[in-house]
């Protein structure tokens, strides 16, 4: 049996913990979230620590899901202060999405202590996750990312190394991120105009997935979270806002135009500051209809409640 650890067990985190478990793995957890390792208390598989030292000596595979770039940066300063004592050198493995500077300083933190590192963000939402189709965007040393095969076809679909420099699977990510989030706005946006104009929205993505402006929100989001009225993509508004601000942010340090960027980012505040922050991605749809005085998808006027499908025990 093989033992990997988790330092946050969040929205697209816990998936993949319960797909490791449902595949004879042990997992060895740490969130300071109680609430996100409480449905693995108890479990024969599952242990859930509260320092990160103790990841390092039972685990030689460390897999980072974080909601910030400062935090992976505290997380790696952590891990880096605990090597000491531990026989084998861990593998860290970055799945969250923290752009160029915070990865760079991290991998840099975490390779001076003696620690492997290797940029893995994801794309595919929680769906994925628990599917185990996510793609999985990786960039380290080719070594080091093969002793990672294992636990990448636990939990993706598609892996694509992009190249042998830390961070560089970050700029493929946060460009991924910005034409998808891109399109969701862009989406968000049409289908108020074409429902003002009296068109049913299923009617409208229909029109749309087999014309020219077809695009991941009408293909999936739309249809799978916006029309059931269920607003249960896996991600929030204020990770979408914090994604699309890194590809500005990483445009502007390479010198590189982004009008596009700054509109797109402008969208997604706009959501935040509508008060979507905590809530569901896919609700741009709902500010949208609300600014153009429709009747709000999937609801009676008033903001659901998100209903993620819980993971099985």
């Amino acid at each position: 049996m093989q033992d990997i650890g988790f330092v946050g067990v969040g929205t697209m985190a816990a998936p993949m913990v319960w797909r490791f478990i449902e595949r004879g793995w042990r997992v060895h957890l740490l969130d300071p979230a109680p609430e996100a390792t409480a449905p693995f208390h108890g479990h024969t598989q599952a242990t859930v620590h509260d320092d990160v030292a103790a990841l390092l000596h039972n685990a030689g595979v460390v897999l980072l899901s974080l909601p910030s770039p400062a935090i992976l940066v505290e997380v790696a300063k952590r891990l880096s202060a605990a090597t000491a004592n531990v026989a084998e050198p861990a593998v860290v493995i970055n799945t969250s999405t923290t752009g160029l500077i915070a990865t760079r300083e991290a991998a840099a933190e975490l390779t001076a202590a003696g620690l492997s590192f290797v940029d893995a963000p994801v794309s595919g939402g929680a769906a994925g996750a628990r599917r185990g189709s996510l793609t999985i965007m990786v960039s380290g040393a080719p070594k080091v990312v093969a002793r990672c095969t294992s636990v990448f076809e636990v939990i993706g679909e598609h892996v694509l190394h992009v190249g042998p420099e830390p961070a560089q699977a970050q700029v493929m990510k946060v460009a991924n991120n910005l034409l998808s989030l891109g399109a969701l706005a862009a989406t968000a946006e049409a289908t108020a105009l074409t429902s003002k104009a009296g068109i049913p929205l299923d009617v409208a993505i229909d029109v749309l997935n087999v014309s020219s402006g077809r695009n991941s929100a009408t293909a999936v989001k739309f249809p799978d979270a916006v029309l059931t009225g269920l607003f249960n993509f896996g991600f929030p508004t204020e990770g979408a806002l914090k994604d699309v601000s890194l590809f500005a942010e990483l445009a502007s340090e390479l010198g590189a135009p982004a009008p596009l960027a700054s509109a797109v980012a402008a969208c997604w505040r706009l959501a935040v500051d509508h008060g979507y922050g905590e809530q569901d991605c896919t609700r741009i749809a709902t500010m949208y209809e609300q600014m153009a005085g429709l009747p709000v998808q999937g609801t009676s006027g008033e903001a659901m409640a998100d209903k993620t499908p819980e993971m099985p025990a």
